[in-house]
């Protein structure tokens, strides 16, 4: 007889945080790796934390090492993220390490996250 037990729902978080260059061109070539400017709080293998809206920690994973993205004058470097958390529930917080938690519905996360660190050291959607 098959179980009647309903199978669990999981939702893949997937984006990327970026961090500007240069504006200039100046830089490592477009899909090489970087490491952001001097004050910038992104790094790879910061956490990134999925609770539910009770606070319970759905997921975690470190950011990825960055790579080159932009143009010939306008460089960037993206730090990308992918992983899987329990999807059951409607609203998400996400935690970068070192900025403040971002609220999320399960539709924003499914079309996936794309954050950037301002020049005030927040991050912005």
């Amino acid at each position: 007889m098959p179980s009647t037990t309903p199978s669990a729902v999981t939702l893949a978080i997937s984006g990327k945080v970026t961090v500007e260059l240069s504006t200039d061109g100046k830089g490592p070539e477009i899909g090489k790796s970087c490491t952001p400017p001097k004050g910038s709080k992104v790094r790879a293998g910061a956490e990134v934390r999925v609770t539910d809206s009770d606070g319970e920690i759905l997921g975690a994973y470190g950011l990825e090492p960055g790579v080159t993205r932009g143009s010939s004058s306008f460089k960037t470097c993206d730090f990308g993220f992918l992983f899987k958390v329990p999807g059951a529930s409607e609203n998400y917080v996400m935690t970068v390490e070192g900025f403040p938690p971002m609220p999320y519905s399960r539709e924003d996360i499914r079309r996936g996250l794309s954050l950037w660190e301002t020049g005030q050291g927040t991050l912005s959607q």
